[in-house]
């Protein structure tokens, strides 16, 4: 089975790849976006497809070209059920860090051995 790290470092590559339909099939569904908004339920991949390609335009506009995650933090990983919280740090165009973004996820093995995100909470104030 893929290491957690790695996992991270195939969902980051997604995100810095622009690759939507990467990206929509690294989550679970139904998974659940947890923020001090609220909850929402994320029921199809089109709302993760929506989700990131509107986070593309607005990465990109703030010259955010790449992502990486860093300081994994496993709290628990049984069952097939991974928690932990990690940082993506946000690089520039020439790999230097523009940012940072601290998030919490639950991360479960579906039936075909696969990692997928079924929570995720941004630690950061929104």
């Amino acid at each position: 089975m893929e290491t957690i790290e790695g996992f991270f470092a195939r969902y980051t590559g997604y995100l810095s790849d622009g690759d939507i339909d990467g990206l929509a099939e690294i989550y679970n569904y139904p998974a659940l976006a947890v923020s001090p908004r609220g909850c929402m339920a994320v029921t199809d991949p089109h709302q993760t497809r929506d989700f990131f390609t509107q986070g593309q335009d607005f990465y990109r506009s703030r010259g955010i070209e790449s992502v990486r995650a860093k300081d994994i933090v496993t709290e628990i990983e049984v069952g097939g059920i991974w928690v932990g919280h990690l940082v993506l740090e946000n690089l520039d165009d020439a790999g230097e860090p523009v940012g940072t973004e601290r998030n919490a996820y639950q991360v479960v093995v579906d039936m075909e051995g696969r990692r997928r995100i079924a929570v995720t909470t941004p630690l950061d104030g929104i």
